[in-house]
């Protein structure tokens, strides 16, 4: 039973303005993630598309940024084929196990210009 269905969309150009922005990459993204999309050669389009990831999550989980969903609880890792998971930790992880829920489906895709999450939370 799917319990929320969450989308975003994010300009690159917002994360690029913040690459240098130390305190808002630590407040938002997992050091894994930070470490991850520095190493690329666009790491602004992986930084978006990995906000909007986190972003659709909290939309699909019906709460928005809240005690039940925080940013750098949210974390998106690549599975051994590479495709994109969400890994839950902390008070984000305890609310969803909490809830009953059961799956995180998430698909990412990005330009220089945009990036976009989807994402489905079944319960």
């Amino acid at each position: 039973m799917i319990l929320g269905i969450g989308t975003d969309l994010v300009e690159t150009a917002r994360l690029a303005r913040r690459l240098d922005d130390r305190q808002f990459l630590e407040t938002v993204f997992t050091s894994a993630e930070i470490k991850y999309c520095l190493s690329k050669g666009h790491p602004e389009q992986h930084l978006a598309a990995r906000f909007a990831a986190k972003e659709a999550y909290m939309k699909a989980l019906g709460t928005g940024w809240s005690k039940h969903a925080d940013f750098k609880e949210i974390e998106v890792q690549n599975s051994p084929e590479g495709g994109p998971l969400i890994v839950l930790s902390g008070a984000t992880k305890r609310y969803f196990d909490k809830s009953e829920l059961k799956d995180i489906f998430v698909s990412l895709s990005h330009t220089s210009q945009h990036a976009v999450a989807y994402i489905i939370i079944t319960k």
